[in-house]
C-alpha cells in the first residue's frame, strides 16, 4: 500500500458520519452553507474572551456539580503517574514505562483492600471504646486537678462530666456523619483511577477527537484549554512536589514519637499523618490533634504533652520548610498565600487548601501574558 492510501485511508476512519456527503446532506440548508462560509468575527476580535468564558464555564460547572474532588483525586493520580514514568524512568531507563505505571495500580489496589477489609472496620469497632477512655481520663484529670486547686468551687464537676460526654457524642455523630461524604469521594477515586488509567493508554487520540479540524471552534477551544491545562498542572506539579516532601520530612519525625511512645496502630498514625501534611497549614495540626487524643487515651497527659510540644516543633519546622522548599517555587509573601488558603477553602473546602497556590500561581501567569496598557501603567493618557 502506498503512503497516498496509507493516508486516504486513515482521513476516512478519522472522518465523522456527517462529514460524508450522502449523510450529512439532510443536515444542511441553503442557510447552513452560507452562515458556515462566513468568518467568526467576533472569535477573531474577541479570541481571549471566548476562551476564558469557555474555561469559565468549565469549572463554575465543574464547582456546582461538586466534582473538584473527582478533580484532585484525578490530579494526584496523574502526578504520581507521571513521576514513576517520567522522573523515575530517566533514573533507570532500562525499566518499561509499563510496569511502572502498574506499581501505581497494584499500590493502590493493595491499600483499597486494607482500607475496605482491615482499616475501617477496626475504627468503627474501636472508636466507641476510644470515647469512653477519652471521656474516663479526661474526668479522672479533672479530679486531680480539682482536688490540687479546688477547682469545686469554680465549676461543678458534674457540669465538665456533661460537657465531656456531649462534646464526645458530638465528635463520633460528626465523623458518621462525614461516612456518606467520604463513600461518594471513593466513587469519585475509583472514577478518577479509571479514567488515569485509560488517558495513559489513549492520551493521543484524545487531540484526533478534538482537534481534527484547524480552525474550527473546537479547535480553538481545545487548545485554548489544552494550554491552560498544561499550565496549570506545571505550578500543581512544583507545588504538591515541594508539598510531599515537606509531609515525608514531618512525617518522620512523628514517626519517631509514634514508635517511642508505642501508640496502637502505628502504621495507620504514620500513614495518616503524611495524608494530613498534603494539606497545607490546618494538615499537621489536625493529625496532631488525633496523636495527641490517642496518646492521651492510652498513656497519660504526659504522653499528649510531649504530642503538644510536637505540633508547636512542627509548626516551627514546617514554616522553616515552606521558606526554603515551597517559596522557592512559588516566590510569594505569606500574607499573599495564606489569603489564597482562606478564599480558596471557603469555596471549595478542604480540597481548596490543596488547589489554593496552584490556582493563584495559574491565574498571575495568565494575567501576566494577557496585554495591558500599551504605556505599562494605570494612568490613562492626555
Amino acid at each position: 500500500m502506498t503512503k497516498n492510501q496509507v493516508d486516504e485511508t486513515k482521513n476516512v476512519r478519522d472522518r465523522d458520519l456527517l462529514d460524508i456527503p450522502e449523510y450529512s446532506a439532510g443536515f444542511k440548508s441553503e442557510t447552513e452553507r452560507i452562515w458556515r462560509k462566513r468568518p467568526n468575527i467576533f472569535l477573531e476580535k474577541h479570541p481571549m474572551i471566548t476562551g476564558y468564558s469557555f474555561l469559565a464555564f468549565i469549572l463554575v460547572l465543574a464547582w456546582i456539580s461538586n466534582l473538584f474532588i473527582f478533580i484532585l483525586s484525578f490530579l494526584f493520580l496523574y502526578l504520581i503517574s507521571d513521576f514513576l514514568t517520567n522522573d523515575v524512568r530517566r533514573l533507570i531507563p532500562f525499566m518499561p514505562k509499563a510496569f511502572l505505571f502498574s506499581i501505581l495500580y497494584v499500590g493502590v489496589i493493595f491499600l483499597i483492600i486494607l482500607m475496605t477489609y482491615k482499616i475501617i472496620p477496626d475504627i468503627g469497632k474501636k472508636l466507641p471504646t476510644i470515647a469512653a477512655k477519652f471521656q474516663k481520663e479526661v474526668i479522672i484529670q479533672y479530679s486531680k486537678a480539682s482536688e490540687k486547686w479546688n477547682l469545686k468551687e469554680y465549676i461543678d464537676p458534674e457540669e465538665v462530666r456533661s460537657a465531656v460526654v456531649t462534646a464526645t457524642t458530638a465528635s463520633i455523630q460528626f465523623l458518621m456523619n462525614r461516612f456518606a461524604s467520604a463513600y461518594i469521594g471513593a466513587i469519585y477515586f475509583i472514577f478518577a483511577l479509571i479514567i488515569n488509567l485509560l488517558l495513559y493508554h489513549d492520551k493521543r487520540k484524545i487531540g484526533q477527537v478534538f482537534a481534527r479540524k484547524p480552525g474550527s471552534m473546537m479547535f480553538f477551544l481545545f487548545t485554548f484549554v489544552e494550554l491552560r491545562v498544561q499550565v496549570f498542572y506545571f505550578y500543581f506539579k512544583q507545588v504538591m512536589g515541594g508539598q510531599i516532601i515537606i509531609s515525608l520530612i514531618n512525617t518522620v519525625i512523628s514517626s519517631i514519637i509514634v514508635f517511642w511512645l508505642h501508640l496502637p496502630n502505628p502504621l495507620l498514625l504514620i500513614g495518616l499523618i503524611f495524608f494530613c501534611g498534603l494539606f497545607p497549614v490546618v494538615g499537621n495540626l489536625v493529625s496532631n490533634t488525633i496523636l495527641t487524643v490517642i496518646a492521651f487515651v492510652s498513656i497519660g497527659i504526659w504522653a499528649a504533652g510531649v504530642c503538644l510540644a510536637l505540633l508547636i516543633v512542627i509548626h516551627k519546622l514546617e514554616y522553616f520548610l515552606n521558606s526554603k522548599i515551597i517559596s522557592g517555587i512559588v516566590n510569594l509573601p505569606m500574607v499573599v498565600s495564606l489569603t489564597s488558603l482562606v478564599i480558596c477553602e471557603v469555596l471549595l473546602g478542604l480540597v481548596g487548601l490543596m488547589l489554593a497556590i496552584p490556582l493563584l500561581l495559574f491565574l498571575r501567569y495568565e494575567l501576566e501574558h494577557i496585554p495591558g496598557l500599551l504605556n505599562g501603567t494605570a494612568e490613562a493618557k492626555d
